[in-house]
């Protein structure tokens, strides 16, 4: 039987880590690529033609436009599909104005952005000590400045943020690090990130237990 020769592609590899072997280069792969030649190309022609005063300018553009805070972009990669936050006035929209509905992307978008801004904002707080556990107020209290009645007509998205800035301001900050009993320890950034994500794959977190619970009842 003839001995095979091992190809020169074969040998290259061989020494090579077993995960880094027989990849293909992805796209984000494909496009930091892309960049360093641009970026090459950029810093051959500042030393040929340009003044100091140019080659800084071009230089701070270059660097924040691969700076990661500007490319908060979609999971195609593409670096000029940005999530910008822009004001928008809240208070003539609706839940009917958000997706599914036809042209709702950008108010979907800027809605939930403000969402997850008052979340961010909340979870800060909530690891200051020098924050209350609870800003304690009777219910007579509450209700002086509050209408807990349920309109005939639907509230505005304005009404719906003030509404969820109210509610995690008066609740009880059970993250909170003087805060303890036998369900709450303190908040796990991992533990809400999977639960952030949970909720938008509109799935739920618990298996085991409810599976169980109904074969019982079965």
């Amino acid at each position: 039987m003839a001995s095979s020769t091992p190809s020169p592609a074969t040998s290259l590899n061989a020494g090579a880590h077993p995960n880094t072997t027989n990849l293909l280069p992805t796209t984000y792969d494909t496009w930091c690529g892309c960049i360093r030649k641009l970026g090459l190309k950029i810093c051959g022609f500042l030393q040929r033609t340009n003044s100091l005063e140019e080659k800084n300018c071009l230089v701070s553009a270059f660097r924040e436009r691969q700076s990661p805070k500007n490319l908060l972009s979609c999971e195609n990669g593409d670096p000029d599909t940005r999530f910008q936050h822009t004001k928008t006035n809240f208070s003539n929209l609706f839940a009917q104005d958000l997706l599914p509905a036809k042209n709702g992307e950008e108010q979907t978008v800027q809605f939930l952005l403000e969402v997850v801004g008052i979340l961010l904002n909340y979870v800060l707080k909530t690891f200051d000590r020098s924050t209350k556990v609870l800003d304690f107020h009777h219910p007579h209290q509450l209700l002086e400045g509050f209408n807990l009645e349920l309109s005939d007509h639907p509230e505005s998205l304005e009404q719906i943020l003030v509404d969820c800035r109210d509610t995690l301001k008066y609740g009880v900050r059970t993250g909170h690090p003087r805060f303890f009993n036998q369900l709450s320890t303190g908040l796990d950034i991992i533990g809400l990130a999977g639960e952030w994500l949970t909720s938008t794959a509109n799935t739920n977190m618990f298996t085991y237990e409810i599976d169980n619970y109904l074969c019982w009842c079965l």
